[in-house]
């Protein structure tokens, strides 16, 4: 990249990359588990070598490794074995002294080798009476370290070696120990993990040495630890430069917060103590950030070439910024191009190095890299403009969206930095109501505050945020904002998924809904259409609370297309046709039953939905567990991702959903809507 281009052509952000999967709920806090012991060969990696990544890996770990390697036969143990006790019926600690002694004293590693390789299949690593956990923890972390020393993996491969070829990973006699021990709840010294990891690295197996590293409990990680989680991350296929971020983030926090892994929408956090982050300081942080900076330059050529090209572009400006004003010039020469408003040579070279930052910004969101986007916006400091606000939130919401939803620590941190940008620029200068970016910048923070993590002092936390802002809007009267979806949707979002617990509390946030959407329709006086996905929460939310006008709603169904409408928004009319309404009429189940004459036609098709609308996948005849929800609708805008996932997260949990073969066709639909709009006018007459 030769240059960084102009922020004047930069592309509008509008939050249309919503349509993209959640993030998962749980990340490398539990990396693997559930395969992680299987014996099966698919973890290997691709035959894939990043020669500068892996000699920093090298590098790295070579302090480490001259403390563990050091010749075994110079090390002594005091404890004889017992040979009239047979290897298969020694308990752990038993086991691990006869090892050691083979080791250590006597000097025979292939008898040792043969002891474990005999035992591994019977060893029962449970806790005895009188045995001390900290004493098996150390015994088999020696055993491991001497089983990762070059020379004794040799002597153990040649041993091992069936038809002349070395067995596979997973059957060697290290990643079986190692994985008993493991599993078995014990937890090794942090020299035995860091020795394994290493040897799988040596070995290509980079993806198991990955899963290696988080075998360790993250409260027993150190600095050691972070360097090399990092560098594992950068050596994956594809390469996991966020998961490596997170950790830099993590790094020299004295606690960490994680969701519980039972409801983790709605129990409160779980807080992780990290005793070994107390003695970090800021030059540790940054030595960590400049190496994750140096590791990914070495694995990301392109990237490393754009990130060059701006830095000597921001150099160069900075230079001639300096320069400017050393030169001051003449007062009233000055004075006068000011009030011509023609634009100094200083001004034009400050204006296009902030369209860089703020280019620079949006390259390193499309890259993946947060981190840097965030200092770029940090280094600016006053120099931002018209665009730099809408840029940086939309950083921060990209950022926090790809954090799995159980790492509360990192959420929350990039939510604060989005709390911190809306602060600095609602209302100021460089965020005008009026223009284009302003409903994106609302849009981002506001689904930020939608999808903020639960906290135990206020359970409503979420809604208050997200009202904050609205009634914000409502208060200046910004009725451009007030009528656009981009701000209202992720409102929306914000009361369907609150709109749970008590009677009282779920008629309250359906109330909020339709005073919010009536408001629209006021200060819009009816000119501004509502989108399809707004108009189904709309209808959810009258379905959980049981009560709600719905003339406006059914007004604008059939000013629309009746051909247009999607049949998530039918099937849910007629569920709230059938509980409120009537009760036996000629239109109670009306979709969900052929009716004669009308069904016959060729339009009619049949679809599987349940009483929100929500469209099932398969035949009505298969299992229960075919029938499971996949928590989508057929409604085909960007936004009904994000309002389906609020529905499932509220409003529709601990409902039973049962899905119903749905007879559609326009010429229904539209009775229907015709039928329930002439009832609840009936309704309100009365």
């Amino acid at each position: 990249m030769a240059e960084i281009k102009s922020s004047r052509n930069r592309p509008r952000f509008h939050p249309d990359d919503d349509t993209s999967d959640p993030p998962p709920i749980f990340g490398n806090f539990f990396e693997g588990w559930s395969g992680f012991f299987s014996n099966n060969h698919n973890d290997q990696d691709k035959q894939t070598t990043i020669s500068g990544q892996q000699q920093d890996y090298e590098n790295d770990r070579y302090s480490t490794l001259s403390s563990q390697t050091a010749s075994t036969s110079t090390r002594r143990s005091s404890i004889l074995y017992d040979d009239s006790i047979p290897p298969r019926r020694k308990n752990s600690v038993q086991l691990g002294r006869q090892v050691m002694s083979e080791l250590l004293e006597n000097d025979n590693v292939s008898n040792a080798i043969q002891i474990l390789q005999q035992a591994l299949d019977h060893l029962q690593m449970t806790r005895t009476e009188g045995e001390n956990k900290e004493d098996v923890s150390k015994i088999y972390s020696q055993i491991i370290k001497s089983l990762c020393d070059p020379s004794i993996a040799r002597i153990v491969d040649e041993m091992s070696k069936h038809d002349g070829k070395v067995p596979d990973i997973q059957e060697s006699v290290l990643w079986r120990l190692f994985t008993k021990v493991v599993e078995s709840g014990y937890v090794l010294e942090r020299e035995a993990h860091l020795a394994v990891v290493n040897t799988l690295v040596d070995r290509n197996h980079k993806s198991l040495a990955l899963q290696a590293m988080y075998a360790l409990p993250r409260r027993e990680w150190d600095t050691a630890c972070y360097r090399t989680a990092v560098l594992l991350h950068l050596l994956q296929d594809p390469k996991q430069s966020q998961e490596a971020q997170g950790l830099l983030s993590d790094y020299g926090k004295p606690y960490l917060e994680i969701a519980n892994p039972i409801a983790p929408n709605d129990l409160p956090p779980i807080r992780m103590e990290m005793p070994l982050m107390h003695e970090v300081t800021e030059q540790d942080q940054f030595q960590l950030w400049m190496f994750y900076q140096s590791a990914l330059s070495a694995s990301d050529e392109e990237w490393h070439n754009t990130k060059l090209a701006y830095e000597k572009l921001r150099k160069e400006n900075m230079e001639a910024l300096q320069h400017h004003e050393e030169e001051e010039g003449d007062g009233i020469k000055d004075w006068a191009m000011s009030q011509l408003q023609i634009e100094t040579k200083k001004q034009q070279v400050d204006r296009i190095s902030t369209d860089n930052d703020n280019t620079m910004i949006f390259v390193a969101v499309n890259n993946s890299q947060f981190e840097y986007g965030w200092q770029v916006y940090e280094a600016m400091g006053d120099a931002v403009n018209d665009a730099t606000p809408c840029i940086v939130m939309h950083l921060c919401w990209v950022a926090f969206r790809q954090i799995p939803i159980a790492d509360i620590s990192r959420r929350t941190y990039w939510e604060n930095r989005a709390w911190s940008v809306y602060s600095r620029f609602m209302c100021s200068e460089y965020l005008h109501p009026e223009e284009n970016e302003a409903p994106g910048f609302l849009h981002d923070i506001l689904s930020i505050a939608a999808n903020s993590p639960e906290i135990v002092i206020d359970k409503k936390a979420r809604y208050t945020k997200a009202m904050s802002i609205y009634n914000l809007l409502v208060r200046l009267h910004f009725d451009k904002l007030l009528c656009d979806d981009r701000v209202l949707e992720p409102v929306l979002c914000t009361l369907l998924s609150e709109c749970k617990g008590s009677p009282a509390n779920i008629v309250m946030m359906s109330n909020k809904g339709f005073e919010i959407w009536n408001r629209k329709l006021e200060i819009a006086h009816s000119s501004v259409r509502t989108s399809y996905s707004m108009l189904w929460g709309l209808l959810v939310l009258a379905l959980k609370s049981g009560q709600a006008d719905l003339d406006k709603v059914l007004v604008q169904l059939l000013e629309k297309d009746m051909n247009d409408v999607p049949s998530s928004l039918i099937a849910i009319l007629q569920t709230l046709h059938d509980q409120t309404m009537c009760d036996g009429c000629y239109f109670f189940d009306y979709m969900f039953r052929r009716i004669e004459f009308t069904d016959s036609s060729k339009e009619t098709s049949a679809i599987l939905v349940d009483k929100f609308g929500f469209v099932y996948d398969g035949e009505r005849s298969q299992g229960f567990l075919d029938q499971q929800p996949v928590w989508r609708t057929n409604i085909n805008e960007l936004q009904a991702t994000s309002i389906s996932m609020a529905v499932k997260m509220g409003v529709a949990k601990q409902e039973e959903l049962v899905p119903k073969q749905m007879y559609y066709s326009t010429k229904k639909a539209k009775a229907l809507v015709r039928h329930c709009l002439k009832r609840s006018e009936l309704k309100s007459f009365t």
